[in-house]
Parts: C-alpha cells; structure tokens; sequence
C-alpha cells in the first residue's frame, strides 16, 4: 500500500510541536531572556511597553509557560541550537 495514503509519512508532516514566533514575538523573547524588563524591551524595539505585554502573553500561552523565568529558560534552550522554540511540557 502506499504510505502517504496511510497517513505514514511521517517526514512530510510537520512537527505539532513546534512554535512559530513573529520576529517581534522572537526578539521580546531575547530582551526576556537578557534579564530586561519590559520597559526596556519596548524602548530598545522602539514600541509601547502594553505591546511588549502583548507579546509576552502571547509568547507565553504559545511556549506553555507561566512567568518569565519559564520563558528564558526556553529562549536559553532555542539559543542552544533549536530551530524553533518548543512549549514547555507543564507537570
């Protein structure tokens, strides 16, 4: 039988895990992850600070985590060489 119409090919599948992030998302994430508060997120990215807030409720409900040491520590474990954020697995 083919495999494709088995629904066995795994490899063209995308992976559910991963998390797709705009590069505003992405780069909220570094100042996070760099130890900055909001405030100076939204002055480095050149944005109001209740848009960084934005984003990080965002970011949080798509990487699965509560607070912001959660979340570096998932920016911590992309910058090691994931390719894509994945959520945190909540216990």
């Amino acid at each position: 039988m083919d495999r494709i119409a088995n629904g066995q090919n795994h490899a063209a599948e995308p992976d559910e895990t991963a998390v797709r992030l705009t590069p505003t998302q992405f780069k909220v994430m570094q100042g996070v992850h760099s130890g900055l508060l909001n405030k100076q997120i939204a002055f480095d990215l050149g944005i109001a600070e209740a848009t960084v807030k934005a984003h990080m409720t965002a970011l949080m409900r798509k990487l699965n985590v509560r607070n912001r040491t959660q979340l570096a520590i998932v920016a911590q474990a992309f910058r090691q060489g994931d390719r894509e954020p994945r959520p945190a697995l909540m216990a």
